[in-house]
């Protein structure tokens, strides 16, 4: 049987989906930006019932007409704060006054604007910040443009932490290990590991190339935590977009532990569990699965969950629910299997099993022997 699952229409393309870190709350940032009249640029919180999956309005921000739409959100892990990557105005784009970066904080049901940060040096309105994420103690936050600026900012007093870095193209993705002391990056060619104390790049790897010949370009990246600690996950799609792998490298040396082939189309977007045993993804056939972090196997997927390929995606904090946003204004709510969270446990529990059947034969035959 099939887990519970539900698909709601939001009303605009969406391009960021996070959970909070304690009640079962989304939000979701998207919009039609300056140039799609009648469709709004907003970042919505939703409460979200874990039973019936649905969504209720907490608090809602719309952005100016002129605006973009909101490309990225990063939550707080423990305040109530939000930072949302949203362009200013064209015109205000092209004078350099792009305040680009806006802080939020919820009060009550209204999201209040703190303050605005300029995180893009480009004037060409088609760059944005694509990828926006806080360290696990919440005192450094991450930003990552597409034109390849990728800063570190200490929080809450929105200073560089280290000299923003060039990585010479688009920032496609960024993670924090669970310590907080290394972060990954990636753009299409290459793979960063930058120690967050001082800029220094730890590790990094270039121009993928899968099975020796396909090449490849980076499309992901995420820390294991928890129950995957001690490994870096990394997302590959080949360039002739007929393949997609996950490869999964140990930190400690930075050697490759495995890979696996996950789709026959792109990834379009990746999240890790809380727990750190499951991985989920998105794909350019508009499916959405869920794989173990140990092993890479199947878990579950939904096929066509939407209409567009997913453009975000996260799990909730208790790793029990994944939600899922697209372009085409849906967002897709998908229960996780209960046995999924431990999947690679299911071996042992074999083997108990097995083990007690076999004590118990034992017994039986050595009282056979008895009589």
């Amino acid at each position: 049987m099939a887990p519970p699952r539900k698909q709601i229409n939001i009303g605009f393309p969406i391009f960021a989906v996070s959970f909070t870190p304690k009640k079962p709350r989304i939000v979701i940032g998207g919009g039609g930006g300056a140039t799609r009249a009648g469709v709004k640029n907003a970042m919505i919180l939703y409460d979200l019932n874990p039973l019936t999956l649905d969504m209720t309005p907490v608090a809602e921000h719309q952005f100016g007409k002129k605006d973009d739409g909101c490309m990225s959100i990063a939550v707080h892990p423990k305040e109530k704060a939000f930072v949302a990557g949203v362009n200013s105005p064209e015109d205000q784009v092209a004078e350099g006054r792009n305040e680009n970066c806006r802080v939020f904080h919820l009060k009550g049901d209204q999201f209040d604007l703190r303050e605005t940060h300029k995180t893009l040096d480009s004037k060409d309105p088609f760059f944005h910040q694509k990828v926006a994420r806080f360290s696990p103690d919440g005192k450094l936050l991450v930003t990552g443009t597409t034109d390849g600026k990728l800063s570190l900012w200490t929080w809450p007093d929105f200073r560089p932490a280290v000299p923003a870095i060039d990585h010479g193209g688009e920032i496609s993705d960024a993670d924090f290990d669970p310590f907080g002391k290394q972060l990954a990056s990636v753009t299409a060619e290459k793979c960063y590991v930058t120690d967050t104390s001082d800029g220094r790049t730890v590790w990094s790897i270039e121009n993928p190339m899968m099975q020796k010949t396909i090449k490849s370009a980076f499309r992901a990246c995420r820390f294991g935590i928890a129950a995957s600690k001690g490994y870096l996950f990394l997302v590959i799609n080949t360039k002739d977009r007929k393949k997609s792998y996950i490869c999964k490298w140990q930190t400690s040396g930075w050697k490759l532990h495995r890979q696996k082939a996950i789709s026959n189309k792109p990834t379009t977007s990746f999240a890790i569990s809380g727990n750190g045993e499951l991985l989920g993804y998105g794909s350019a056939d508009l499916s959405v699965t869920v794989i173990s972090a140990k092993g890479l196997q199947n878990v579950y997927r939904v096929p066509n969950a939407h209409g567009f390929p997913v453009t975000a995606l996260a799990f909730s904090p208790n790793s029990q629910l994944l939600v899922s946003g697209s372009a085409d204004g849906t967002c897709h709510i998908t229960v996780v299997p209960q046995s999924s969270g431990s999947l690679y446990l299911i071996p042992l529990c074999l083997l108990a099993l097995f083990m007690v059947v076999l004590l118990t034969y034992l017994v039986l035959l050595e009282d056979e022997q008895e009589l």
